[in-house]
């Protein structure tokens, strides 16, 4: 077997455990620290037996002295292995292991964003310290907000895409793997038709206000104060018409506050263009324009997060900034919870239980 093949093997099981582990849910983790509870118990068992061991050196010959002392038969071995099994599964059953889909629906409790994402040619630019593109440090951004608003559940994603003109590429959902898989397949140096400009003599290919009321059209009206709009964006719009102060405009009325990323270096980059037949275009110059983005976020009653060349940290943002915030209860859109699966740690305690009262003696 190729060492490369292997490689690739070993990389893939170990994404998928990692994916397995991060989709599971805990009812009671604060519980999972007593698993720990039976390692400390062999430590210490150890302890005594090393010290035992070292007194009898003292003592005289050592195998003639622990001759003295009772040998622990195999069967104390699998007893206490057995206790030990029980006692982690048991513990993982009270935590409520949840994993996989249910019939079971509760209710959605949480907040509502809308995550608006620049697909212009600028956002092409590689001008961050990772060796990506602004589009794809938008994307990552976008990633890590789903990963951290899955951690409680309840909240609700849509994304917005635009460049010259605004799609709604998901509409509000609690369905994480489908907000992920939708991001993953983005790519936005084949810009989708429908964000393109109507025709070639639009004068521009960044139409900020647009996505933001877009954006705003795509919210649920039941519940003000507790809706978001996130605009990942480097803000550069050659017409510099102030189109997006429409967008601004829309969001205060229905009382939603924009919070603005920054994405690229705040000096000039350059961007080589490709026309649509694939051909090689102009070159540009592109660099990121704050004083738009940040207008954006305060006239809205948001906040800038100015990213500029490094990785957007949006989980962390929503954990702190957006999650305690006031959540609605959403009934007709229950949010399917993950099946519950302590049944199985269950048996699998008692049976150790029952295996280590067989090996009591």
């Amino acid at each position: 077997m190729e060492f490369g093949v292997w490689q690739s093997g070993f990389s893939a099981t170990w994404g998928d455990l990692r994916g397995f582990l991060t989709a599971m849910r805990w009812d009671r983790s604060g519980l999972l620290w007593l698993s720990f509870v039976p390692l400390l118990f062999a430590a210490l068992e150890y302890r005594a037996a090393t010290r035992m061991s070292a007194v009898a050196a003292q003592l005289g010959w050592p195998n003639a002295i622990l001759r003295a002392f009772p040998r622990r038969p195999q069967r104390g071995i699998l007893r206490q292995s057995a206790f030990g099994i029980a006692w982690s599964a048991l513990v993982i059953a009270m935590a409520g292991p949840r994993w996989g889909s249910s019939e079971e629906g509760g209710i959605a409790v949480g907040r509502d964003v809308i995550v608006v994402i620049d697909l212009s040619r600028s956002m092409l630019a590689e001008d961050l310290a990772t060796p990506n593109a602004r589009w794809q440090a938008a994307r990552d951004a976008a990633l890590d907000l789903i990963a951290a608003a899955r951690k409680r559940g309840g909240h609700r994603i849509g994304i917005v895409i635009f460049a010259a003109r605004p799609k709604v590429l998901v509409p509000l959902t609690t369905d994480y793997d489908h907000l992920r898989q939708m991001l993953e397949e983005l790519d936005a140096t084949v810009q989708p038709v429908v964000i393109r400009p109507a025709d070639e003599s639009a004068k521009s290919g960044t139409r900020i206000g647009a996505a933001l009321t877009l954006a705003v059209q795509a919210h649920d009206e039941r519940f003000h104060g507790k809706r978001d709009i996130i605009l990942l964006s480097d803000g550069d719009d050659p017409a510099d018409d102030r189109e997006w102060v429409e967008g601004i405009g829309t969001a205060r009325t229905a009382e939603i506050p924009i919070h603005v990323v920054g994405l690229g270096d705040v000096v000039d980059s350059p961007v080589l263009l490709k026309r649509r037949s694939g051909a090689e275009g102009d070159l540009i110059s592109t660099r990121l324009h704050e004083d738009p983005l940040r207008e954006i976020a305060r006239d809205s009653h948001g906040d800038y997060l100015p990213a500029r060349r490094e990785p957007a940290r949006l989980g962390a943002f929503f954990r702190t900034h957006l999650e305690p915030l006031p959540s609605r209860e959403l009934t007709d859109d229950a949010a399917v919870l993950p099946r519950d699966r302590s049944a199985a740690f269950w048996l699998l305690g008692l049976a150790s239980l029952l295996l280590a009262w067989h090996w009591r003696a």
